[in-house]
């Protein structure tokens, strides 16, 4: 199924900014219509303080909230024309809690795109989206940018972060529609290729991933990580840096070498330092 649906996460930030690029880049290449959407939180008042308040001050807040979001959809627009983008363009505004709500708005389409989650792992610092809400509900792939990620044309390459378990497994299927798009295909993988059930899939006879690719007109081959010094996220980012893929596809959850558990270690080196859009599937 070709890729023609793509939902962009956009309230007028640097962050949201570089997705909307990137999802111009991509309904560029697939002829596909970007949609952006902007959710809005319902304010928030204590008790006490709620029951003074006159519905001319309610009213007052939610006409500014509107004033609000049709500046940001006039950004997006705006945006996108300066991009030279000249398909098919939606805007959506939903309120409600954002992480919940991108997450039932992008069942409706191939993929959500979001800007990199630059506060996740700071306990201070005040978020709208969790992202482990997100990714749990949302039943679609999502693509999250780099907040400093120069977009530029694609080079048709990808690479996949390749443990064998279950969640790489569905992580790859999900990006089959982008994967089948590209010449190349890097299959990061260790020496410790080993699936969550213990069983080492790089020695199981008859299988080959690559093989199985290449049934899909997918060129893949296999690359060996260097962990020498390096944690296992550390080295995805270290070879990710050298080789510039247009994607990097993993799974977010799983208890292979890849990903110890949803935002464990290798996924958080990953997504605090992400060096390239990174798809994340659950």
């Amino acid at each position: 199924m070709a890729i023609k649906d793509l939902l962009v996460a956009y309230d007028g930030n640097e962050a949201s900014e570089k997705a909307l690029e990137f999802a111009l880049k991509m309904a560029t290449k697939y002829g596909a219509m970007v949609t952006g959407i902007k959710v809005n939180s319902p304010p928030k008042f204590d008790s006490h303080v709620r029951r003074w308040m006159s519905e001319d001050i309610l009213q007052g807040l939610r006409a500014a909230q509107e004033e609000a979001s049709a500046a940001i959809k006039q950004k997006f627009y705006d945006s996108a024309k300066a991009n030279g983008f000249s398909g098919e363009l939606g805007w959506l505004v939903e309120e409600g809690q954002p992480d919940v709500m991108l997450a039932r708005s992008a069942r409706f389409f191939d993929l959500l795109l979001i800007g990199q989650f630059v506060t996740i792992f700071e306990p201070d610092k005040q978020r709208t989206v969790d992202p482990k809400e997100l990714l749990l509900r949302a039943g679609k792939p999502v693509i999250i940018v780099p907040k400093a990620y120069s977009c530029r044309d694609f080079k048709d390459n990808a690479a996949v972060a390749w443990d064998g378990s279950r969640f790489a497994a569905r992580a790859l299927t999900d990006a089959m529609q982008i994967l089948e798009t590209k010449k190349t295909l890097e299959l990061l993988v260790t020496e410790e290729h080993q699936t969550d059930d213990g069983h080492e899939v790089s020695r199981m006879p008859g299988l080959s991933l690559p093989d199985h690719l290449r049934r899909h007109g997918i060129e893949a081959t296999e690359t060996k990580l260097d962990l020498v010094g390096k944690t296992m996220g550390e080295a995805i980012l270290a070879h990710c840096a050298k080789t510039d893929p247009d994607v990097l596809v993993m799974g977010a959850y799983g208890r292979g070498t890849f990903s110890a558990a949803l935002f464990g270690s290798t996924t958080r080196t990953i997504l605090e330092s992400q060096n390239v859009p990174v798809l994340l599937s659950h």
